[in-house]
Parts: C-alpha cells; sequence; structure tokens
C-alpha cells in the first residue's frame, strides 16, 4: 500500500515536468533544423558518395540528348573559365593548400554529389584585387558586377567605403594603432548609436558575432538564468550556442530553438523559468523558420521569399510582451539587416522597443566592428555590492 502512494505521489511531482517538456517540444519546428540533436545525429549517418561523369548530367532522368547537351555545355563552360580566369585559379588553387576556410567554402559551393567534378573541372577564383563602383576586377582583369554588396555590406557602392576607409585612417593616424585608451571619435560614434538606437549605452566589439556573444552573457548574468531562445533558421553568427545543429560538435543545453511566431512558442515563454533573453532576426520576417538563401539558392529555383509586415510586428509585439511579463531580455540582432529598414532600424520599422540591439559590419564603413546597445542596467558589468561578481568581457575596445 505504502508502495502505491509513493508511486502515485512520484507520478504527480512529475506531472509538470512532463507537460513543460511536452509544451517545449511541441513548440519546436518539425523540421531538423528546429530539432538540433536530431539533426546532428542524422547528419552524422548521411552516406557521403559523388555522381560519376556517367550519371552527372542525367541524375534527374535526362535522356540521351539532353545528356549530351549537358555535358557539351558544361565543356565549353570549363575550358572558358581556364582561359579567361588562369591567374586568378592559379593563386587560388595554390592558397587552397593553406587556408583552410578556402578549403570549406569550395567544398560545398554545390550539393557534395557534384562537387567533386565541379571542383576539378570549374573551380572559381577567390582573389580579387581592384574594386570601383559596384563592380570588382580580378587577377586577370576581369570586371563584374557585385550583385551580393559583399553580403549585403556595401550598399552604397565601394567607392563610398573607400572613402570612409581613406577618411578614418587619416584622422586616427596621429594615435595609431593604441589600444586600450579611446580615440575621440569613438565618444561621436557612441552618442548617435544612442540617438539611433534609443538605448542608453553602447559597448564595442570586433564582429556581429562577438556583439551577440555579449548581449547573451549580459543577459544571463542580470537575469541569473541559463537559457537563451533563439527560432528556427535565423542566423546570430558562428558561436556554440547559437549553432546548436549542424556544423558545432558540442550539444548546447542552454540554448531553445522554437517556433517563429507561433502561439506554442509564446507559451513556453510564458511558463518556462530558466530563459534569460530571446533573440530576433528580423530578417526572419522574409522566411521565417528556414535558413536565409544561400549559395544553393544558384541551384534551387524553389525559394521564395515573402513578406507581411504587420503581421511580423504584431509577433513581436507580442513578444515584446510575454517578455515584459516574464522578465526576458528581448534582443535585435540587426547585424543583417542595420539601418536598411529605418533610420532607427528593426525598432522603428516595427514599431516595437528591444532591450538590446546588435549590429555588425555595416557600421564599419568598411572596417570590421560590433556594436551592442542596451539599457543601462543590462549593460552593467559589475555589481558594486559584491566587488566579486562581474560580467566579464574582453576584446580590442574594452
Amino acid at each position: 500500500m505504502n508502495e502505491s502512494w509513493l508511486l502515485f505521489g512520484a507520478a504527480a511531482l512529475s506531472l509538470p515536468a512532463l507537460k513543460a517538456r511536452l509544451e517545449l517540444s511541441l513548440a519546436k519546428h518539425p523540421s531538423l533544423a528546429g530539432h538540433a540533436r536530431l539533426s546532428r545525429r542524422v547528419a552524422a549517418l548521411v552516406p557521403g558518395y559523388v555522381y560519376g561523369e556517367d550519371r552527372l548530367f542525367r541524375c534527374d532522368g535526362a535522356p540521351d540528348e539532353i545528356e549530351a547537351r549537358r555535358r557539351a555545355g558544361f565543356a565549353r563552360l570549363s575550358a572558358l573559365y581556364r582561359a579567361r580566369f588562369a591567374r586568378s585559379l592559379a593563386l587560388t588553387a595554390e592558397a587552397k593548400e593553406a587556408i583552410s576556410d578556402l578549403q570549406f567554402t569550395a567544398a560545398y559551393r554545390v550539393p557534395f554529389q557534384f562537387s567533386r567534378y565541379v571542383r576539378e573541372h570549374l573551380p572559381v577564383g577567390a582573389f580579387l584585387e581592384a574594386s570601383e563602383g559596384v563592380q570588382v576586377v580580378d587577377l586577370d582583369g576581369n570586371r563584374f558586377y557585385d550583385l551580393t554588396g559583399s553580403y549585403g555590406v556595401n550598399l552604397f557602392g565601394y567607392e563610398f567605403y573607400k572613402a570612409c576607409m581613406a577618411e578614418g585612417a587619416k584622422r586616427s593616424a596621429a594615435l595609431g594603432p593604441v589600444l586600450g585608451a579611446y580615440h575621440p571619435a569613438l565618444a561621436y560614434n557612441a552618442r548617435r548609436l544612442r540617438e539611433i538606437s534609443g538605448l542608453d549605452e553602447v559597448s564595442f566589439h570586433m564582429s556581429g558575432t562577438e556583439a551577440v556573444m555579449q548581449a547573451v552573457r549580459l543577459a544571463r548574468y542580470h537575469t541569473r538564468r541559463s537559457h537563451l531562445v533563439r527560432f528556427c533558421g535565423a542566423y546570430h553568427g558562428w558561436w556554440e550556442a547559437v549553432q546548436p545543429g549542424v556544423g558545432n560538435p558540442v550539444p548546447q543545453p542552454g540554448t531553445y530553438t522554437l517556433r517563429e511566431m507561433d502561439e506554442r512558442s509564446l507559451r513556453v515563454l510564458s511558463r518556462r523559468r530558466d530563459i534569460a533573453c530571446v533573440l530576433v532576426n528580423p530578417l526572419q520576417a522574409l522566411h521565417l523558420n528556414s535558413s536565409a538563401p544561400g549559395d544553393g539558392s544558384l541551384v534551387d529555383s524553389g525559394r521564395s521569399a515573402h513578406f507581411d509586415r504587420e503581421r511580423y510586428a504584431a509577433w513581436l509585439r507580442e513578444l515584446r510582451r510575454v517578455c515584459d511579463r516574464r522578465g526576458i531580455v528581448l534582443v535585435f540582432d540587426e547585424v543583417f539587416v542595420g539601418f536598411r529598414l529605418a533610420p532607427g532600424g528593426a525598432q522603428e520599422y516595427f514599431g516595437v522597443k528591444a532591450d538590446m540591439v546588435t549590429y555588425g559590419k555595416t557600421l564599419g564603413g568598411g572596417f570590421p566592428v560590433g556594436v551592442v546597445c542596451g539599457r543601462r542596467e543590462l549593460m552593467r558589468r559589475y555589481d558594486e555590492r559584491r566587488p566579486a561578481d562581474i560580467c566579464f568581457a574582453r576584446g580590442t575596445f574594452n
């Protein structure tokens, strides 16, 4: 009898935990991107294989005539590349032996089944020697339109940013590479960033990734909570906690990846007590719960963007209300969009105030930089009542 009561009591005590776990599971996106552990396990099981030349041009079941035309067209393109980009390709091949980043990007430029053949017969140069306006020039003198604007950073064309870099170098020439102390320009930039963000304090870093790391650390420090929430598909840099799935060999128990614009996610935020902050990348409004289109979009024309400004703004307003009620720090990661949406960024465009905002290269005028803007009580890195209790941040600027 006593054992029965003990079992009944244990079951009753475990029900709230089971309910919370079920709510968390339901708030995850059903895709592999929403399940970090499962995605890593699946990735480890996917076997590597390549299409040989006999199958490469007819892997979709194309008839002989189409296969022959594809093969001939690819051969012409390969010959054209080797003739037109000879110097660029030669230096790229030499550098690839020493630069691991180049090896990785080359290997994943196209789906892995095609990668070996494409790398061998259609290599791409990785070096440029000049830019002008919206064009870049390679080592062979070929000119290209830079349609990506250096991943979106160079919005105004290269001449504008080269002028910014030259002016910045001129203004700081007398001080040189002094670290620790600040150049007077930093005070001006801090004032402008406070005006733009509408927030109290500013912290400077060397990249957008580093800025997000600091924002999350500060949120955890001040809330004394362990977990961050990111939404499925959103990119917040490459450090461990914000890339819990494929690409990160270490599990991230302090990260929840939830569905964006979903009532079930709001329910999780409303009931859990371990959430320090929520990261929002406004770029996700274009492709909810999916990764931003990358190089794969060149071989997959099925992607399409859809944007409903009012619906996304309503979601952010509801997210803001839940965060206020639960004491969760709301972070807008504007490293990608910067001030493109409005002079005040996503906060102004969507009409929702964040507790912290992060910015990246779009601020640097051609130089690498990262910034955290935040409410005064969240930016403080120490507790005067407990002098040994600090939130450590160390870098080039601090």
